[in-house]
């Protein structure tokens, strides 16, 4: 894993070269998250382009979203209605970030099913985002990175890179006129902690032994899981 420095993002990362049970690693340069675009500046934007080689988008806040700016709005970016897939906008509303995380288990897997087709057919690297990249974001990118057969620790210790910067990126979403109001959901108002992102590993672990066992359970294609090994992972 690989903190990203850019200008505006405070929160994004490569996730290549996070170990896998058994031998291997994440592919680099193929899987970024963050924030949202909206605070990159042009010279984020040509480095995402140029450097790190970002040729797909994924938005996962859908048409309600505040826009993903000026990385994903020149033909690069795919918008996923995250909340409409999963239950509807307003139906976790009172949920704190301890109890997002496991709850997306009953909702989110369809969306697990789109978002790793797209990372199999893309041609360079992705970056995915929604607006503050640590609830969406969080669920999707643990959901990838168990998958790709990432241990639980890794997987924890990821989501939990966000909390120490949670108050900066508050602030620069605030400057640039995008903050998290005081009326939004709990989960989205609150720093993450280890305590969700722990708890939706072990209810995973325990009602479907793997995340392939529980996506497939939800109607995920069986293959899909071991080609997206293929492409994000190396020996």
């Amino acid at each position: 894993m690989t903190e990203l420095v850019f200008e505006g993002l405070v929160n994004a990362r490569d996730l290549g070269a996070l170990p896998l049970d058994g031998g291997g690693t994440v592919r680099s340069g193929r899987l970024y998250r963050s924030e949202t675009p909206q605070l990159m500046t042009a010279a984020d934007v040509a480095r995402a382009v140029g450097e790190l080689g970002v040729t797909r988008v994924i938005d996962l806040r859908g048409p309600r979203g505040r826009g993903s700016g000026p990385l994903g709005d020149d033909g690069r970016g795919l918008v996923i209605d995250y909340f409409d897939l999963a239950g509807g906008y307003d139906a976790q509303n009172d949920l704190t970030p301890d109890g997002f995380l496991p709850n997306q288990l009953g909702l989110g897997a369809p969306v697990v099913g789109m978002v790793l087709e797209e990372l199999v057919a893309a041609d360079g690297a992705t970056l995915i985002h929604c607006h503050t990249g640590k609830d969406r974001t969080g669920y999707m990118v643990a959901m990838i990175l168990a998958v790709l057969g990432v241990p639980d620790s890794e997987i924890v210790a990821d989501y939990c890179r966000s909390i120490p910067i949670f108050e900066t990126m508050m602030a620069n979403l605030r400057a640039a006129g995008l903050a998290v109001t005081d009326d939004a959901p709990a989960y989205a108002r609150h720093a993450p902690s280890a305590v969700g992102v722990t708890a939706m590993l072990e209810v995973l672990r325990r009602e479907w032994a793997s995340a392939d066992g529980y996506l497939v359970a939800h109607g995920v294609p069986a293959e899909l899981p071991a080609r997206a090994r293929s492409v994000l992972t190396t020996p």
